[in-house]
């Protein structure tokens, strides 16, 4: 079989790193939850431009407490929630575990971005009024987000942005994982950067934050 010129995943986990992690443990460090724990959700939410940022045990996580967060806050008027139709299982699968959500919403996808269809989201919009509308930056293409954030303006839903595949991509110099109420990240070893297993969501919602520290 003729080997892919451009593989989509690799292991970036070395002997080098195996060493340092197997060195480290021997410290005695707390293994969870810990001070290095802290200081990389400072370094990373320094780096994205947001104030705020969990660490967890996975991107499939990271959606999950974006959801359970928002649905804790009290704020949402309806617990209807527009879905893309191209994503990962666990972009979509909290709206179904979690009681404050309805069926969700599948929105078609965009034939250059591989995100939301513009117009059949604000079809969506216009005849189901959600007060969620789910999104993901899908293998590294933005969506197009003035549009979306546009559309958000009028419309007034909170928006959770999947950005599990794509950091450190950006939109007109604006880097993915702004743009949202809250966005997730992917640090499992096949994604742009790696803590072995581990997701992150940021946020510049104080009170959000709170709730997903909780």
């Amino acid at each position: 079989m003729k080997q892919p010129k451009y593989p989509l995943a690799k292991d970036t986990i070395d002997n080098d790193d195996k060493k340092a992690l197997a060195g480290w443990i021997l410290t005695g460090e707390r293994l969870t939850m810990g001070r290095l724990t802290r200081e990389f959700e400072q370094k990373w939410s320094q780096w994205l431009g947001r104030k705020h940022s969990v660490f967890c045990n996975s991107g499939s996580s990271a959606n999950l407490l974006m959801y359970a967060a928002l649905m804790e806050s009290g704020r949402l008027r309806n617990g209807k929630v527009i879905v893309p139709s191209v994503g990962w299982v666990t972009t979509i699968a909290p709206v179904m575990q979690l009681r404050g959500f309805k069926a969700p919403i599948m929105c078609e996808a965009d034939s250059d971005t591989f995100g939301l269809d513009l117009n059949h989201l604000e079809d969506l919009l216009k005849k189901n009024h959600p007060a969620t509308v789910m999104m993901v930056q899908v293998l590294g293409v933005p969506n197009k987000m003035e549009e979306i954030l546009q559309l958000k303006d009028r419309y007034g839903f909170y928006l959770l942005e999947d950005s599990c595949a794509a950091g450190g991509s950006s939109y007109k110099n604006k880097k993915v994982g702004t743009f949202g109420d809250m966005s997730s990240f992917s640090s499992y070893f096949e994604h742009q950067f790696s803590t072995i297993e581990g997701g992150l969501v940021s946020t510049d919602d104080r009170a959000l934050y709170n709730l997903m520290l909780m």
